[in-house]
């Protein structure tokens, strides 16, 4: 489930483009639509993005990892157990 999601979110997509892309929206406050028609805010469409973001290798795995890792104890946030599992699932293949 998670990695046909992956591939709608991250075709031909590098990690430095969606972790850039996800540092930008994050000083942005607008709000929009989800695939499901739900209000959410453009940080948190970013945010989503890097979480289904398939590493292309080993390197990226762990770049990702980091960049997430930083987010969360920066933010002072944490993974929903949905988003944990994603992650988990996407960095499988290559770590």
């Amino acid at each position: 489930m998670a990695e046909a999601a992956a591939e709608e979110f991250a075709i031909g997509l590098k990690l430095a483009d969606v972790t850039e892309r996800h540092m930008a929206t994050q000083k942005a406050s607008a709000v929009l639509l989800d695939g499901e028609g739900r209000r959410v805010s453009e940080e948190a469409m970013a945010r989503r993005e890097v979480i289904m973001y398939r590493p292309a290798d080993h390197k990226e795995s762990i770049g990702k990892l980091v960049f997430i890792a930083a987010y969360l104890i920066a933010r002072r946030k944490r993974l929903d157990e949905g988003e944990l599992a994603t992650i988990l699932e996407m960095a499988a293949p290559v770590g």
